[in-house]
């Protein structure tokens, strides 16, 4: 599909006043306009992006209560299991919050699904799993806000539940000790675009004030937030979240903190990256040379590879994973090409990539690790929102299906309004996910 570009008309006469005001080159007036960015001082905040701009964590929804409940967790030395997503945004916000606690002294560990075996979110066997080996209080990241049910679970086996999410709520919210999330509903916060790794780096913030027993936090505290900053921005910039308000902060001062403090791990994952011959870093390193590569541990089923890379402090581990996660890369690429041309094939023989207002396209032979990013572009290709869905080989399972959309279309509010054809989905409006019964899905397409 060819694309057709068409350039927002502007005013002249508030073009040169914002330029004059904000003392900015006219062009630059003129794109903050097109932003929605009308008075100076926005523009100001907007272009300088200072670490000040962040707001207080105690502002952010449920962090007050998550945070004095793990400090007490902490002070009991409950057994802490951090329960993360396996994109970048679930490993990194994962890592961040291990490493908080690591430094307060918590007794913590950490478990990632595997995308292939265990799917997204919380999962029964996983809760009950955790129970069984002594955990008592359980920390979602990046994931939680729709697990109802699994919620319940973890309160029948005696365990205390903090959910910190950034995806959808849905009309009823789990059962939990604290839930962190800066949509919730009738929340007064005023940015809701964080990631699953900007919530868990506001929720760390919050903890090191309270062992620091004020505002500003004790040294090593200070230089563990401003590392850890790094992991925030780089699951913020992998999860394609807006790079406005606070999320241009976390991402400025990130690029920074990894030129100049980069945790062990990061510092491997950038020499297998060439990354470490760079002078300047740009979000596009995150995108582009970082991201892929923790992306590909998560969707070939070893996320927990990634979270033990970013939380390592053994330089051989660390250079031995940042290896193999490079190589495990280098599969999911071949695998990505070979998914597209099959999708791409099935797209254009099946249905009218044209006509037809949106693709569900589906397989027994594509790898559900990769689906999600083969349905990106093909999303960017055709223009369309797309689902692709990966049958299992042997029958044992339902389908697993992963869609990306466009510009103007809500995927979870699509999902939502076929939610009976379906088993469970999740999601935002860009990205989502579902799982569906083979006979239903000319009915859901």
């Amino acid at each position: 599909m060819s694309k057709h570009w068409r350039i927002r008309p502007f005013d002249a006469q508030r073009t040169a006043n914002l330029a004059r005001e904000a003392a900015v080159p006219s062009v630059v007036a003129q794109m903050l306009l097109a932003r929605g960015i009308h008075q100076p001082q926005q523009a100001k905040e907007f272009l300088e992006a200072k670490l000040t701009h962040l707001r207080e964590p105690d502002q952010l929804p449920g962090v007050i209560e998550a945070a004095e409940h793990l400090n007490e967790a902490v002070k009991q030395g409950k057994k802490i299991c951090i329960y993360g997503d396996y994109d970048v945004d679930g490993m990194t916000g994962t890592a961040l919050l291990v490493q908080v606690l690591r430094l307060l002294g918590a007794n913590v560990g950490s478990f990632v699904p595997s995308r292939l075996d265990d799917g997204y979110g919380l999962n029964h066997t996983a809760l009950q799993q955790q129970a069984s080996q002594g955990v008592k209080l359980v920390v979602t990241v990046d994931c939680g806000i729709g697990s109802i049910s699994e919620a319940q679970t973890a309160c029948d086996l005696g365990l205390e539940l903090i959910i910190t999410d950034h995806h959808t709520p849905g009309p009823t919210l789990p059962q939990a000790v604290a839930i962190v999330h800066p949509g919730l509903p009738d929340s007064p916060y005023p940015f809701r675009g964080l990631s699953g790794s900007g919530v868990a780096f506001k929720l760390a913030w919050a903890l090191c004030q309270r062992a620091s027993g004020a505002k500003k936090v004790a040294p090593a505290m200070k230089d563990f937030l401003l590392q850890a900053i790094s992991l925030a921005a780089l699951g913020t910039v992998a999860d394609v979240v807006p790079l406005l308000d606070e999320n241009r902060v976390l991402v400025r001062h990130g690029l920074l903190s990894l030129q100049d403090r980069p945790c062990l791990g990061l510092q491997h994952l950038m020499r297998v990256t060439n990354m470490d011959q760079k002078k300047v870093f740009e979000s596009e390193d995150f995108a582009f040379s970082l991201a892929p590569r923790l992306n590909a541990a998560g969707r070939l089923g070893q996320a927990n590879l990634g979270v033990e890379l970013l939380t390592t402090d053994s330089e051989s581990r660390a250079a031995e994973l940042a290896d193999y996660i490079n190589q495990l890369n280098e599969n999911r690429q071949t695998l990505e090409r070979s998914i597209y041309l099959s999708a791409s094939k099935q797209a254009q023989q099946r249905f009218n990539p044209v006509e037809d207002s949106a693709l569900v396209l589906d397989s027994r032979e594509w790898h559900v690790g990769v689906i999600g990013i083969v349905a990106g572009r093909l999303a960017e290709k055709f223009h369309r929102p797309v689902v692709l869905v990966s049958w299992d080989e042997m029958n044992n399972r339902p389908g697993t299906g992963s869609a990306r959309s466009i510009p103007g279309f809500d995927l979870h509010s699509a999902f939502n309004a076929c939610s009976h054809h379906l088993i469970k989905h999740g999601g935002h409006a860009a990205a989502a996910g579902m799982s569906i019964e083979e006979d239903k899905i000319d009915v859901f397409r």
